[in-house]
C-alpha cells in the first residue's frame, strides 16, 4: 500500500509539462530512444500507459512526500499504545485502515491534487503506528540471539510486498488502468487483516497453543508495560546511542526513498522504460533486499551466538556493510550510460547488502531498550521515516522540476544519498552499543527528574 505510488505515478501523470527533452544532453536524448524488449516481439520504449494528472516535478514531490506529513504524527503513539494495549489491535488497524483508505485514491486524484493529497494524510497517519508496532513484537516474542533473522523476515515482508506489487501493477496498467492497481491492493490488504485478527495474539502467555518449553524460552523478555509506567524520555533523548541508531536510520532512509521512490521516475524519464518492463526491473532489488536481508542476518546470528563477534562488534560491521556498499551502487546509477542492465545490476547489488540492515541498526532499539523499544522506534521513525521521507520526497520534485530528461539533476539526488549512506553510518558505529541501557529497568530516580525537569 505504501510504496505502490512511487509506480502507479507514472501512469497517473502525464509527461510533465516544460521538460522537453530538447533541454537535455545527447547522452539524454540516446536514452530516450533506447528500446527493451521483454515479453514480447515489439520494442518497449513507448509508454503504453497514458496518464490523466498534469503535475509538474514540484508537485509530483508533494504528493510523494504528502503521505510522510501523516506519518510522522503517530509514530510515537502507535509504539507507546502497543506496548500499554498490545500490538495486535495497534498494528492490525494500521493496515486495515489504510487498505479502505486505497479504495478512495482514485476519485480523489481526479478530483483535485490537494483532495488527494489530503487522503495520502490520513492514510500516513493510521500507517504510522504499524513500524513501532512491530519492534513490541520482536520485544515480546523474540530472543535476543534470534532477532537479526526475526527481523529480516518479519520487517522485510514490506520489501517483499514491493517485489509482488511492482510487477503486478505493471501489468494491470500496461492493460487495464492504473486506478485498478487501488483497488486490488486494498482487496489484498482487507483480506490479511481477517487473518491477522485470527490468528494473532499478543504475549506468548495468550497463545492458545504454545508448548512449555516455548513458554520458558519467553518468559525473560518484554510483557505490557502498566499506563502508570512512565517513559523515560529524558534518558532516552541523551542517550548516544539512542541517536547514532536515529541518525542512521535517517540517513538510510534518505537513501532508500531516492532509489524506490523515484528509481521507477528515473527508469521512464531517463532510461525509457514502459510500465511493464519498469514494473518488473524496478521490482528485482526489492528481490535482492529481502534474499540479501534474510541470508546476512542468519550469518549475523551465527556468528553472535558461536562467540565469533559480540553483539556490539556485529552491529558495527553489518550497519558499516549496509550504508557504505548501496552508497557506491547509488552514484554508479547516474554513470552506468543507457544500458537498463547495467542500472539494475548495480541497483541490486546496492540493495542486496542494504539488507544487512537487519543486523545493524535496525536491531538496535531492541538490544538497547526493549521494554520501550516500541517508543523508541516510534521516535525514530517518526524523524527518520516521515520527516525524511517527506524532506527527500521534496527535494527531489525541486530538483528535478524542469529537468527531468536531464542528466545532472539525478546524478545530483544519487550523489547527495551516498553522502547520507557514509556519514550516517559513521555517526552510528561511533555511538552504538550493544547492551541493554540502564534505564531500561530504571523506574524511580530517572522519573523523579524527568518529573521536576517538566
Amino acid at each position: 500500500m505504501r510504496n505502490s505510488l512511487s509506480l502507479i505515478m507514472v501512469c497517473m501523470v502525464k509527461d510533465v509539462p516544460g521538460n522537453s527533452s530538447s533541454t537535455g544532453s545527447n547522452h539524454t536524448e540516446g536514452c530516450i530512444q533506447h528500446d527493451l524488449q521483454i515479453g514480447n516481439n515489439e520494442t518497449s520504449r513507448t509508454n503504453t500507459c497514458e496518464g490523466e494528472m498534469e503535475w509538474d516535478g514540484w508537485t509530483r514531490g508533494l504528493v510523494l512526500s504528502s503521505f510522510s506529513w501523516g506519518y510522522i504524527t503517530s509514530q510515537i503513539l502507535g509504539g507507546r499504545l502497543s506496548e500499554l494495549y498490545g500490538f495486535k489491535l495497534i498494528y492490525g488497524l494500521g493496515l486495515t485502515i489504510p487498505a479502505f483508505l486505497m479504495l478512495l485514491h482514485p476519485f480523489a486524484a481526479r478530483t483535485n491534487v490537494w483532495l488527494f493529497i489530503a487522503v495520502r494524510v490520513l492514510f500516513g497517519v493510521a500507517e504510522g503506528v504499524t513500524w513501532p508496532s512491530m519492534h513490541a513484537i520482536t520485544a515480546r516474542w523474540v530472543p535476543s540471539a534470534e532477532r537479526s533473522s526475526f527481523i529480516s523476515q518479519s520487517y522485510f515482508g514490506s520489501t517483499f510486498g514491493s517485489i509482488i506489487t511492482f510487477p503486478m501493477c505493471g501489468f494491470i496498467m500496461s492493460s487495464l488502468s492504473w486506478d485498478v492497481c487501488f483497488y486490488v491492493i486494498s482487496g489484498i490488504s482487507l483480506a490479511w487483516s481477517i487473518v491477522w485478527f485470527s490468528l494473532i495474539h499478543n504475549t506468548p502467555e495468550q497463545h492458545p497453543r504454545i508448548t512449555q518449553e516455548e513458554l520458558q524460552e519467553l518468559s525473560g523478555l518484554a510483557r505490557p508495560r502498566s499506563a502508570g509506567d512512565k517513559l523515560p524520555w529524558f534518558s532516552i533523548l541523551t542517550s548516544p546511542p539512542i541517536w547514532g541508531t536515529l541518525i542512521t536510520d535517517c540517513c538510510n532512509s534518505w537513501g532508500i526513498i531516492t532509489v524506490a521512490a523515484w528509481g521507477p521516475q528515473y527508469m521512464k524519464y531517463i532510461i525509457g522504460l514502459d510500465i511493464k518492463s519498469n514494473g518488473i526491473l524496478s521490482s528485482l532489488p526489492m528481490v535482492a533486499r529481502y534474499i540479501g536481508g534474510v541470508t546476512i542476518a542468519r550469518f549475523s546470528d551465527f556468528l553472535i551466538s558461536s562467540g565469533r563477534l559480540s553483539l556490539l562488534t556485529s552491529r558495527r560491521v553489518f550497519n558499516t556493510i549496509s550504508q557504505v556498499i548501496p552508497a557506491i551502487t547509488v552514484v554508479s546509477m547516474g554513470y552506468v550510460g543507457c544500458n537498463p542492465t547495467a542500472v539494475v545490476t548495480v541497483n541490486i547489488i546496492g540493495m542486496f547488502f542494504n539488507g544487512a540492515i537487519s543486523s545493524g541498526h535496525f536491531a538496535s532499539g531492541v538490544d538497547l531498550a526493549p521494554n520501550y523499544a516500541g517508543t523508541i522506534f516510534g521516535f525514530t521513525n517518526t524523524v527518520s521515516g516521515g520527516g525524511m521521507g517527506m524532506l527527500m520526497n521534496l527535494a527531489g520534485g525541486a530538483i528535478t522540476q524542469g529537468k527531468v530528461h536531464t542528466w545532472a539533476p539525478w546524478r545530483t539526488m544519487f550523489w547527495t544519498a551516498a553522502a547520507f549512506y557514509v556519514v550516517g553510518n559513521c555517526v552510528y558505529v561511533a555511538l552504538i552499543q550493544g547492551k541493554a541501557q540502564t534505564w531500561n529497568e530504571k523506574q524511580g530516580k530517572d522519573e523523579e527528574v524527568e518529573k521536576s525537569i517538566s
